[in-house]
């Protein structure tokens, strides 16, 4: 045989081979249950490798993330979404397919079978952890207990609905409060918008981000209001994770009066001038927190004698007051002047001789048409200034200062919706009231007055006293920026009077608040402005637009500042509005007794640091939990003297939850002299020492509950036993 026909033959007996196999792999796959193949297939170690590559890569990325921007914007962009979720279950479906896969085919094999299981443990404890988890912190002085921890990774608006009529009406309205989750996410929505431009300092991985901010998941818009707040409506405009305060440049004014001057020489001569332009300056001058007073403008007085003030306002309300705020003179005009009453898109005119008459000896006056009254007026004759308070038929009240002569500094009542102003005819002062008045004070009152009034639309409005009634309300016309210097004026007020006055606006720059523009800045790791969102809120049709300024965390619930909540004021009643953080009733109290500290040897730099607390029961007054106590009298001693170091956590349960304790921050010392130290400390001597205090610090500590905690750490030694016996396993069969 030729070997031609030999190598045909054996070609032919492969064929025959390979269609035989072939054949039998058909058959047996045929066999195989549709669940078996499903197995294999999501079970396959391709999927497992793809998925496992991809997830290396994106904790690398969400690491060098984290370390340029911070957590909050790794959690935004990967740790906290919902698709990092699903690769996660889909990385476990695998992982539970190939060990099934392998116990029904009968391949099992310890180390494999305690591996996997392992890593299953793990995913199911994140998953807990990741749904039922909860993070918070709170802070303490020394000598106070508390069982407010706060949620700093959970923020909200806090609407309280506030009845002020006495009305059937009103009072089905009622008094309550509901919060509303707001997560605005962790950048500035102008990034949102323009194209991906971060606003950092460091742009490192800039364009990595982009996903996110298309398709992040954050609040955005109109607020979603539960139905007993249905008539009142809320838009967040613009949001700013991070912003400073940056002082704004003074108004420059150039005015010209045109009523010609006469003086009389020392010869005594009477000698006739024109005036010139007089350029001034206008702004707000600094205020801090503490002080009893918001200090919102200031005026000048011009060479002639006339007064020129300017002042800003937060509420579209207090404009409207503005503009419609004339005295009435035919009406309600005694000698003392009249009072004009903004409240409810009315006037109501007031005779002060009147009201100084009825209020005598401690009574009330009840303002005609309204549902409040005037109580505890006090009337400062010399310098014409009135203070009074406006209180409400449910018994809330406010205080309310007007200066006939300097509105810049007027206190009006906005949660009522309330804003006054305060008129005098100066001649009637000088024929009947001159013995009870200075000269000087009645001469500022004769003379001309402008006011002008930026409002939150950043428009400048102005209003002219001519020395016995207001002649003329207007707004400047654009534009308000910069005017080439020598430009002609840019308006007339008073037009063909003797007080005649032709006005140049040289510069201006617009308020957010009183004297300040807010500026957004860097958000993520290392910013350090404050957050503030801008507001646009509707109720019973009165509309306003503002910033509010997040309550940052702190002991117990928070007092608002006066840019941390807005009063909005509807038919009867207020609501107000504050942007806060989430609180967590741990169901115990933690009493800080004494935090210590120890320094770097030649430094002032911490190298370790406790804080010594006893765990306690908060009592109850009314059926209500106080929050916070100081005195022992106030709770019950659960457990006492539990040290807490940055390394060794304390361990407690409150409200069936497991609660760890980590020692965080801290801060202080305060001591004499600082107002920190008089708020947290009243010199006395607590109950374990035996002399008072001479330095108080806060302790910040991190609350915990981590169900999945168990787990994970299960979870995690599998898996590492079951690797160690994997590789040991091969080097015994090896040897």
């Amino acid at each position: 045989m030729s070997s031609s026909n030999k190598k045909n033959k054996k070609n032919q007996k492969t064929d025959n081979h390979e269609t035989i196999v072939d054949n039998t792999i058909q058959a047996n796959r045929a066999d195989v249950p549709i669940i078996s193949q499903l197995l294999r297939f999501f079970g396959s170690l391709t999927i497992g490798i793809i998925l496992m590559s991809v997830l290396i890569i994106l904790l690398a990325w969400g690491t060098l993330i984290e370390s340029t921007y911070g957590r909050k914007v790794a959690a935004f962009v990967l740790y906290d979404t919902n698709w990092f979720a699903v690769i996660l279950m889909i990385l476990g479906l695998n992982i539970f397919c190939s060990l099934l896969n392998r116990l029904l085919s009968g391949r099992l094999y310890l180390p494999f079978l305690i591996s996997h299981c392992g890593i299953i443990i793990l995913l199911l404890g994140a998953a807990l952890t990741r749904i039922f988890g909860e993070e918070a912190q709170i802070t303490i002085p020394e000598g106070v207990a508390s069982e407010y921890a706060v949620k700093t990774d959970s923020q909200q608006f806090t609407l309280e609905n506030i009845v002020l009529d006495s009305s059937a009406a009103a009072v089905s309205k009622t008094n309550f409060a509901v919060t509303v989750p707001f997560e605005p996410g962790p950048f500035n929505w102008d990034e949102y918008r323009n194209d991906n431009q971060i606003n950092h300092e460091v742009q490192n991985y800039r364009d990595t981000l982009w996903l996110a901010l298309k398709f992040g998941r954050r609040n955005t818009g109109k607020l979603s209001l539960p139905d007993k707040l249905k008539d009142v409506n809320v838009e967040v405009l613009d949001f700013y994770a991070s912003s400073k305060e940056r002082r704004v440049a003074p108004m420059k004014l150039n005015l010209l009066w045109k009523k010609i001057r006469r003086e009389v020489s020392d010869l005594g001569e009477v000698v006739e001038y024109a005036r010139n332009w007089e350029t001034i300056e206008l702004s707000v001058p600094e205020s801090h927190e503490y002080m009893p007073m918001e200090i919102r403008g200031q005026h000048v007085e011009m060479e002639g004698g006339e007064r020129v003030g300017f002042y800003v306002t937060t509420t579209m309300s207090e404009l409207e007051a503005f503009k419609i705020g004339k005295p009435d003179k035919n009406s309600n005009f005694g000698n003392w002047g009249q009072l004009v009453l903004y409240f409810e898109g009315k006037n109501y005119h007031i005779d002060v001789d009147k009201l100084l008459e009825e209020t005598d000896g401690g009574k009330s006056y009840q303002v005609s048409g309204t549902n409040f009254k005037i109580t505890n007026v006090r009337f400062i004759a010399r310098g014409l200034i009135l203070r009074f308070a406006i209180v409400m038929p449910s018994g809330e009240q406010r205080v309310v200062l007007v200066d006939a002569l300097n509105p810049e500094v007027n206190i009006h009542a906005p949660a009522f919706g309330v804003f006054v102003s305060y008129w005098v005819d100066s001649k009637l002062l000088m024929k009947n009231l001159s013995e009870y008045v200075s000269e000087s004070t009645i001469i500022q009152n004769s003379q001309p007055r402008i006011e002008f009034m930026q409002a939150p639309d950043k428009q400048l409005y102005y209003r002219f006293w001519d020395g016995n009634d207001v002649s003329t309300i207007g707004v400047v016309p654009d534009p308000l920026r910069m005017n080439p210097p020598g430009s002609k004026p840019i308006f007339t007020i008073a037009a063909g009077t003797e007080h005649e006055v032709e006005i140049r606006l040289d510069w201006f720059e617009p308020h957010d608040l009183p004297g300040k523009q807010i500026i957004q800045q860097s958000a993520g790791r290392f910013a350090l402005g404050t957050q503030r969102v801008l507001l646009r809120v509707t109720i019973d049709g009165v509309t306003d637009t503002f910033w509010l300024r997040a309550i940052m965390p702190s002991l117990g619930p928070a007092q608002p500042e006066r840019d941390q909540v807005r009063y909005i004021c509807g038919e009867g009643r207020m609501v107000s509005i504050v942007w806060n953080y989430a609180t967590v009733d741990l169901g115990f109290g933690i009493f800080l007794k004494k935090f210590n500290k120890r320094t770097e040897p030649g430094t002032r730099m911490a190298a370790h640091y406790s804080s010594l607390v006893d765990f306690v029961n908060i009592k109850k007054r009314d059926g209500k939990s106080q929050g916070i106590a100081q005195l022992s009298s106030e709770f019950n001693l659960i457990n006492e003297n539990v040290m807490i170091t940055m390394n060794q956590p304390a361990v407690f349960s409150g409200n069936g939850r497991r609660y760890r304790i980590y020692q965080s921050e801290f801060s202080g010392p305060f001591h004499p002299g600082d107002y920190r130290f008089h708020d947290f400390y009243d010199g006395k001597i607590f109950a374990w020492e035996n002399q008072p205090r001479d330095k108080i610090y806060l302790s910040t500590l991190s609350i915990n509950a981590d169900p999945g905690r168990g787990l994970k750490y299960l979870g995690s030694f599998m898996l590492l036993f079951g690797i160690a016996w994997l590789f040991y396993g091969k080097k015994i069969t090896k040897e």
